[in-house]
C-alpha cells in the first residue's frame, strides 16, 4: 500500500498534482517502461510487479499542522505514507521546514520531498534539521508532469523494497530469538545435569558445593558453625565385581534414598562420585550423632533382584566454626576422618583429629619420592589414541601421565597431581610432561596431541612463559597440540583465565575443555572462553545404560557443541552400546579401552604402522 500525501496553500499546485498523481493510483493504468528505467538507474534494480508501482491514494492538505496530522493518524492506523510533497511556504502557519522536521519525528521512514521555487534554506541546512538525509529530495518549482511522475513512482518502488527488506529483517530475528531460546533451554538442561548425579538424583559434588556457597552467601553458614560427614559404602567393589555393575548400581541407588531419609531436615544430602557421599549439617553438636543414625539405617541389608547383601558404610566427620566457613578445608579433613574410620574396621564413625593427618598416605614422602623421579627421570608417559565416529582411523592421541614407584608399585595419576598441586611440585612435573609428549609426538607428527593442565599449573603467573620456552627448545608446534582444561581453572578468575586462552591461541594451541558437566561451566563461560572442543564427562557415557535421563543430556551437549561450533569428544567408551549411541547422537570422535588402551610412544608408533600395513593389503 503506496499511500501519497502533497501538501501546498496554493490551489493551482495542488490541482497540477492531482493531473499527474492521479494517473498513478490503482485503476489509472501502468507505470511506463521508461519510468521504471528511470527507477533503476537511480535507486538500483528492483524486481517488483509493474502494479505494485501505483499508488494505493493520495491526500491533499493545504497547511503544515493538517499534514502533520494526516501522518500521525496515518501511522496510528497502519497505514503510513510512503512519500510526502511539502511545499516551503505555506502561510499563515508554520512552513515547509518546520513541517519536515514534525513529520520525520512521527514517521522516520516515510520519503520527504522538499516543493520550492526559492532559495530560503540550503539543501545541508535542510537535511541538518529534518535528518534521515537518505530520504530527503528536493523538487523545484515550477516543476514539469512527467518530472514529478517519475520521481513519484521511483520512490514508491524503492519505499516498497525497503518494507519488503525490513519485514525479511523481523523474521530472520525472529528465528534468532526462537534459536536462542532453543539454546538457552538447552543450557537450562546441561547446567541442571551438571548439578545432579544421574544415577541417584541426589546434588553432585557440584551441586553440594554450590548449596554450601549460597547458604554462605546468604549468611546461613557466616554465623555459625558446621559439619561435613563423608560417607563411604565399604566393600561396594566386591559387589561391582561378584555381582555386576547393574547390582552396584542399584546398591548405590537404594543407598542414596536411605541417606537422604535418614538425613531429612538435619542435613543437605549428595553423591560425590562412586561409591563416595557426603551430608552438610548445621547441627555440629548432633554431627556424630547423625553419623551413627546413618550407619544404623544403611546397615539392614539390601535386596538386589534374587540375591540379599549386608553391607556398611563408614563415617568421617569434620566440623568448622562460624565466622569465615571454608567447605573444601572442612571436607579434606572429614576425608582424612574417614580413613581413619575405614582403618578402624569400617562401619564406624571417627571425628577428626588432627593428629591423623600424619598417617593420611604418607603424602609428604610421596612428595619427596616425587621429586626424585621428576629430577631422575623416572616418570613415564603413556598415549591413549581417540578415533572418529566408525571406530578407526586413529585421528588423535591424549598424553597420559604414568608413574611406577618403586616401592609402591603404579601411582594413580590422580594421587600424583594431588602430590604435586600440594607440594608445588606441579611446574616441574608439567614441564616435564610437555618436553616429553612434545618430544615423543614426533613419532607421529600428523595426529593432534592432547595434554592435560593442571588447575594449580595454569593459574602460575610464569606458565605461558615457561610453555613458550619449550615449545622454542624442542621445536614443537603449537597447532599439532590441544591443552584440556577443567572446568576448575574458570570459577577463580573468569577475567584472568580467558586471557591466558587467548594467549595460547596466539601461540596456536588448541584449547579444549575437558570432563564438560562435571562441574560450574554454563554457556556464558562457553561464550567468553575461546574453546576448540568439548569433551563430555565419561559419567555421562557410564550413566547411559542405568538411567534414561543420561541420553537426553548428552544429546543436549552435542547439540549446545554443535551450535557454538566446537567439536565434541566422549571420552570413557568402554561398549559396544555407548559407542553406537554416540555416534548417533553426533559425537564425531571418541576414546576409551573398547578402542584403545593407553600405551608408551613406541607401542603407538607400531600400533600405527600395522594398521598402515593392514589398511594397504586390504
Amino acid at each position: 500500500m503506496r499511500r501519497v500525501l502533497v501538501a501546498d496553500d496554493d490551489a493551482n499546485v495542488l490541482d497540477a498534482y492531482r493531473r499527474v498523481l492521479d494517473g498513478l493510483t490503482a485503476g489509472a493504468g501502468s507505470v511506463t517502461s521508461e519510468l521504471d528505467a528511470l527507477s533503476d538507474e537511480l535507486f538500483g534494480e528492483f524486481i517488483v510487479d509493474v502494479r505494485d508501482a501505483l499508488l494505493s491514494d493520495v491526500v491533499y492538505c493545504r497547511q503544515g499542522e493538517q499534514a502533520v496530522r494526516a501522518v500521525e493518524e496515518a501511522r496510528q492506523c497502519g497505514r503510513p505514507f510512503a512519500i510526502v510533497f511539502l511545499d516551503m511556504r505555506m502561510p499563515p502557519g508554520i512552513d515547509g521546514l518546520e513541517t519536515a522536521r514534525r513529520i520525520r519525528r512521527i514517521d522516520p521512514d516515510t520519503n520527504i520531498v522538499i516543493v520550492t521555487g526559492y532559495s530560503d534554506h540550503k539543501p545541508a541546512e535542510i537535511a541538518a534539521a529534518v535528518g534521515r538525509p537518505e530520504r530527503l529530495f528536493y523538487l523545484l518549482k515550477p516543476f514539469d508532469g512527467g518530472e514529478l511522475q517519475q520521481l513519484a513512482t521511483a520512490l514508491a518502488t524503492r519505499w516498497s523494497a525497503d518494507i519488503g527488506i525490513a519485514a525479511e529483517l523481523a523474521g530472520r530475528v525472529a528465528e534468532l530469538e526462537a534459536m536462542n531460546a532453543k539454546l538457552t533451554a538447552s543450557e537450562a538442561r546441561a547446567q541442571a545435569a551438571a548439578r545432579t548425579d544421574a544415577l541417584t538424583g541426589l546434588p553432585n559434588r557440584t551441586g553440594f558445593s554450590e548449596h554450601f556457597q549460597a547458604r554462605a552467601r546468604s549468611g546461613g553458614m557466616g554465623g555459625e558453625a558446621f559439619a561435613v560427614l563423608y560417607l563411604d559404602l565399604d566393600r561396594f567393589k566386591d559387589v561391582n565385581d561378584s555381582l555386576g555393575h547393574e547390582a552396584g548400581d542399584a546398591l548405590i541407588c537404594e543407598f542414596a534414598r536411605r541417606l537422604q531419609a535418614t538425613a531429612g531436615v538435619d542435613g543437605y544430602a549428595a553423591r560425590l562420585g562412586g561409591d563416595e557421599f557426603a551430608v552438610l549439617s548445621t547441627d555440629l553438636a548432633r554431627a556424630v550423632d547423625l553419623g551413627e543414625r546413618l550407619i544404623e539405617a544403611c546397615s539392614t541389608a539390601y535386596s538386589l533382584g534374587e540375591t540379599m547383601v549386608q553391607t556398611s558404610v563408614s563415617v568421617g566427620v569434620a566440623s568448622a566454626g562460624p565466622g569465615q566457613p571454608d567447605l573444601v578445608e572442612a571436607m579434606r579433613r572429614a576425608d582424612i576422618a574417614l580413613y581413619a574410620a575405614k582403618a578402624a574396621g569400617r562401619g564406624v564413625v571417627c571425628a577428626f583429629d588432627p593428629a591423623m593427618e600424619r598417617d593420611v598416605l604418607g603424602a609428604q614422602r610421596l612428595s619427596r619420592d616425587l621429586a626424585l623421579a621428576i629430577e631422575s627421570d623416572e616418570l613415564a608417559m603413556h598415549y591413549q589414541p581417540l578415533v572418529c565416529a566408525d571406530g578407526l582411523p586413529i585421528n588423535g592421541v591424549e598424553a597420559l601421565l604414568r608413574w611406577h614407584h618403586p616401592v609402591r608399585g603404579w601411582i594413580s595419576p590422580l594421587d600424583v597431581i594431588e602430590v604435586a598441586e600440594k607440594s608445588d611440585l606441579i611446574h616441574k612435573l608439567g614441564d616435564w610432561v610437555f618436553r616429553r609428549a612434545f618430544t615423543d609426538s614426533r613419532q607421529w607428527p600428523d595426529l593432534v596431541t592432547a595434554v592435560n593442565l593442571s588447575p594449580v599449573q595454569f593459574r602460575s603467573p610464569t606458565f605461558l612463559d615457561r610453555l613458550a620456552r619449550i615449545v622454542a627448545e624442542t621445536g614443537a608446534d603449537p597447532a599439532m597440540f590441544e591443552l584440556e582444561v577443567t572446568e576448575t581453572v574458570l570459577i577463580t578468575d573468569l577475567g584472568e583465565a580467558a586471557r591466558k586462552l587467548a594467549r595460547l591461541k596466539e601461540i596456536g594451541f588448541r584449547v579444549s575443555l575437558d570432563d564438560f558437566g562435571s562441574g560450574h561451566a554454563g554457556f556464558g563461560y562457553l561464550n567468553q572462553m575461546p574453546f576448540d572442543k568439548l569433551k563430555i564427562d565419561r559419567s555421562f557415557i557410564e550413566n547411559l545404560r542405568v538411567k534414561a535421563g543420561a541420553e537426553g543430556v548428552i544429546h543436549s551437549i552435542v547439540g549446545l557443541a554443535q551450535a557454538l561450533g566446537l567439536s565434541i569428544t566422549a571420552e570413557g567408551v568402554e561398549s559396544t552400546e555407548q559407542h553406537l549411541f554416540l555416534k548417533q547422537a553426533g559425537c564425531m570422535q571418541m576414546q576409551g579401552f573398547l578402542f584403545h588402551r593407553p600405551m608408551p610412544a613406541d607401542a603407538l608408533a607400531a600400533l600405527r604402522n600395522s594398521l598402515r600395513l593392514l589398511q594397504e593389503s586390504a
